[in-house]
This record gives C-alpha cells, structure tokens and sequence, in this order.
C-alpha cells in the first residue's frame, strides 16, 4: 500500500468515526440544552430553586440523575440498533463514564464541605470535551473544551462573579453548540 493510500485510509476511517458518532450528538445536545436551562432558570429565579437549604442541591443532583439515565437508555439503544462498538466509541464510552463518576464524588465532596463545585466541575468538564475533540478530530468539540476550562477559570479568579452564568454559557459553548454542529456535520468534516 501506497503512503497516499494509507493516508487516505486513515481519513476515511476518522470520517466513518465522526458519521458514526453524529448520533452521540443527542447526549452533547441534550446536557447542553439541560444544564445551560437549570444554570439560566436558577440565576432568574433563585426564590423558586433556594426555597429551602437543600432544594438547591436537589435541584442540581436530580435532575442530572435523571438525564444520567435518559442517556445512558439512549445509548444502550444505540449500540443495541447498530449491532457493533468502535474503538473509537468504546474509548469515548469509558472517558465519559469515568467522567460521570467524577461528577458525582465532586458533588459529594463539595456537600460534605459545603462549597461550589462548579469551577471543578467546568474544568473536568472542558477536560473531558477538548479529549474527545482531540480524539475524534472534531475542532468544534476542542474549542468547545478550552472554552469550558476558560470558563472555570474565570470562575476561580472571580468568585464574586455568577456561577450559574458561567455555567449556562459554559454548556452552550461546549457542549450544545459543538453537538449541534456535529449533528449537521457531513461526514468529510
């Protein structure tokens, strides 16, 4: 085999990765959507999500259980409907369940000592985001991270600044808009 045709190879196998994750884009556009509305409904209405000391934590544990568990039916589904699993996808699988399980022991933690876990959180989240940009070749989903991190450092260096704010645009720039683009990207992308 010719080096133009190993290389050609190699694009069309990280092209067949990228059409074939188009439909994990549901899982980026759902949590965007999610976590960029809880952010954005909890910043303009505060007296509704801190009606007493724990609604607030119900509020952000609940209902990101729950999304937790409409992804992950989604996915089995998926990979039931296709009948095989990648490398690519199975690597993509195991980072991002990693990264839920970090998610919860941040929350945890950050219960136990009664602190804000979203600087945190928005940093393993842009972690997690530009991996899988690197990984799939995919610039959105890589700006996308670096914009999360950046959110979660403007978090830590203004912390008089709205956490939930950063949090809603932080979602929309990592993970609604690079899902979006992916969802109406073309495989060549």
């Amino acid at each position: 085999m010719k080096t133009q045709e190993q290389i050609q190879l190699i694009n069309d196998t990280i092209n067949k990765t990228k059409e074939n994750l188009k439909s994990s884009s549901f899982s980026f556009i759902l949590w965007g959507a999610l976590i960029a509305t809880l952010s954005f409904f909890h910043y303009s209405f505060p007296e509704i999500v801190q009606q007493s000391r724990y609604s607030s934590t119900l509020y952000w544990i609940l209902i990101p259980v729950i999304g937790m568990v409409v992804t992950v039916v989604y996915q089995i589904k998926k990979r039931k409907k296709t009948g095989y699993e990648t490398h690519i996808g199975r690597t993509l699988k195991i980072i991002w369940s990693v990264f839920n399980l970090a998610w919860i022991l941040l929350v945890y933690i950050s219960v136990l000592k009664e602190q804000n876990p979203v600087d945190s959180i928005l940093f393993l989240l842009g972690v997690m985001i530009l991996i899988t940009g690197l990984l799939i070749r995919f610039k959105p989903f890589s700006i996308g991270g670096i914009a999360v991190i950046i959110c979660s450092v403007i978090c830590v260096y203004s912390p008089n600044g709205n956490w939930l704010l950063m949090n809603g645009i932080a979602s929309v720039l990592g993970l609604l808009i690079p899902g979006i683009i992916l969802y109406y990207s073309k495989s060549n992308v």
